[in-house]
């Protein structure tokens, strides 16, 4: 709720219209002396200059304003907002997301498979506060980027800035899960979870993916699985973070359903298969609404002033009026 909190302040604002009043019945005119130079028999000089009169008018509304906003300011303008305080662990869910080079495939409406994800990925996080979100890239290895935290800003900051080939051209799978668990394994929330999103088969790493499932099964952490785009020859086109060569062609489009059924199943998990922005953002919601615990919390409420804005803002106009009147109408105030 906005509101001024010294409301007595704001009776300052009815001086402005009788100063106006007084002004235009000419109690606080300045003492002038009107002389008119012209030629002999000539026309007497006048100033023709529409830009004059706008100035001039500019530097009036200008020095008005400057004296309502420094009332308003006065007035110690602040902005009342509640927030949820929680006291208790949410949901802990961590993503591993493939960075291989056939991520970069352009069979999702046009956008690429990491970036669809990427988007996706930070529209679900946006909706569920409370919870906490981490974030593992694989590739030919594995790195862990955000530990699972409840700072969304950080976590989008790090999600966005994950490129197609950052960690080689291999899909370790493996060690994607095992990178994962190494941060959800100390973790004494009720609620863990590990969301791979991948669309190639495993093929590097020194770890079997149905290996490192059956460790994170014993740790009681669930793995649910999204096998990401379509089947068959699609486009493609990345440029190599490593050389800096750009690749444009096909891929032949395939991923191992069977494996990837295998370690939801395994681990007390769900499988999907994503091939639309709409299907992903239907299987990760329904993810983390699966995954979801009630949380204890508190209404905070928090409070934002605003005077130093008003005085910032009638500085600006002050300055402006100032430069208009000395530079161009070459007034002195």
């Amino acid at each position: 709720m906005f509101e001024f909190e010294n409301i007595f302040a704001l009776l300052f604002l009815f001086c402005l219209p009788l100063y106006i009043v007084l002004k235009k019945k000419g109690f606080l005119l300045k003492p002038s002396f009107y002389l008119s130079f012209s030629d002999w028999r000539g026309s007497s000089f006048s100033w023709k200059n529409p830009l004059y009169k706008i100035s001039h008018l500019l530097t009036k509304v200008s020095f008005y304003l400057v004296f309502i906003l420094v009332v308003l300011a006065l007035g110690n303008p602040s902005l009342t907002r509640q927030e949820k305080v929680y006291t208790s662990s949410g949901t802990k869910i961590l993503f591993v997301l493939d960075t291989s080079p056939s991520m970069a495939a352009l069979d999702m409406a046009g956008v690429s498979r990491l970036e669809l994800a990427k988007e996706i990925i930070a529209v679900v996080v946006s909706q569920m506060k409370g919870t906490a979100f981490g974030l593992v890239a694989m590739g030919s290895d594995a790195l862990s980027l955000v530990s699972p935290t409840e700072d969304h800003r950080f976590f989008m900051d790090q999600l966005y800035q994950i490129e197609i080939g950052d960690l080689g051209d291999g899909t370790a799978i493996g060690v994607g899960i095992s990178a994962a668990m190494y941060h959800l394994g100390s973790s004494y929330t009720s609620s863990r979870c590990i969301v791979l999103l991948t669309d190639g088969e495993n093929n590097g790493g020194f770890i079997h993916p149905l290996t490192a499932t059956s460790l994170a099964a014993e740790e009681n952490i669930v793995i649910h699985t999204i096998g990401l785009g379509t089947i068959g020859t699609v486009p493609i086109e990345y440029t190599d973070a490593q050389t800096g060569k750009k690749y444009s062609g096909y891929l032949e489009s395939r991923f191992d359903d069977v494996l990837l059924r295998a370690i939801a199943s395994e681990s007390g998990g769900s499988y999907f298969r994503a091939d639309s922005a709409a299907l992903l953002k239907d299987a990760l919601m329904q993810i983390v609404k699966e995954e979801e615990i009630s949380q204890t919390y508190y209404i905070e409420e928090k409070k934002e002033y605003f005077y130093e804005k008003f005085l910032y803002s009638a500085f600006a106009f002050l300055v402006f009026a100032w430069i208009i009147k000395r530079f161009y109408l070459k007034e002195i105030l």
